[in-house]
């Protein structure tokens, strides 16, 4: 599409979304009659990081309801059975890789702000670190978290990255069978792992460490912006409300 259909149709703005300019994109020139013309393209970035938590918000709707339908429906017939669990399954599995994209992206996003030193970066290589365990460190550094908060933030990280790349990253390992307080029979694994009353804590978890830090703040401004915008972008989306965000 050409520069001036652009400027014709103009550009649609989201919440949150960074607006700018790049270098050469706006030129100013002058004719040799004297007349002067300029010519500005529009250079924008939307935040990924709300859609991501959007996804998760829809999916763990989702596997409410099929959690309902296991407890209300269950039949003895294994066909119905096997039914009810892929249907709650499918949009667990969905929450955890929602949720850990979004803290993956915001690692992303914070890991030049951290400052990690090279002796850091070359242990976490030799060590292997977990990438659950650099997001918390990289969180941690940014908004100088206190210990009962990085304890915290470890946990609920190491948690929901490690179900998140089971999911994606899948062994097809044979493993003990599991029981579920709410079916009479034994299950796969992952049909314990990767049920409703999981996938919520997950959510609820990830959600209250994004509010944690958009009420903290940090002491970098262009990181408290980047957050005020996947806050404005979260309420666009209806994922918060602005009750939620005036709770400063």
């Amino acid at each position: 599409m050409s520069d001036s259909n652009f400027r014709e149709m103009g550009v649609l703005i989201f919440e949150g979304m960074k607006v700018g300019v790049l270098d050469r994109d706006l030129t100013v020139s002058t004719d040799d009659a004297g007349k002067t013309s300029g010519r500005v393209v529009i250079s924008t970035s939307y935040n990924v990081i709300p859609l991501w938590l959007r996804s998760a918000r829809d999916y763990a709707i989702e596997a409410s309801k099929a959690a309902d339908a296991v407890k209300n429906n269950w039949l003895d017939d294994a066909d119905k059975q096997k039914s009810l669990l892929v249907t709650e399954l499918i949009p667990s599995m969905q929450v955890f890789v929602g949720c850990g994209t979004a803290l993956d992206a915001l690692y992303a996003q914070l890991k030049s702000f951290a400052k990690i030193d090279d002796d850091t970066k070359s242990a976490w290589k030799n060590n292997k670190t977990s990438r659950a365990i650099q997001i918390a460190h990289v969180i941690g550094c940014v908004y100088k978290l206190d210990n009962h908060h990085s304890k915290a933030f470890r946990q609920n990280i190491e948690g929901i990255i490690n179900f998140r790349n089971e999911a994606v990253h899948p062994t097809h390992d044979v493993k003990r069978v599991c029981t579920r307080p709410d079916v009479p029979v034994g299950v796969d694994w992952r049909f314990s792992q990767y049920r409703s009353h999981n996938a919520q804590i997950a959510f609820q978890q990830t959600i209250a460490m994004f509010i944690h830090l958009y009420e903290k703040k940090c002491s970098t401004d262009s990181v408290n912006e980047n957050m005020d915008g996947i806050f404005k972008s979260l309420m666009e989306l209806g994922v918060v409300s602005r009750k939620a965000q005036d709770n400063k």
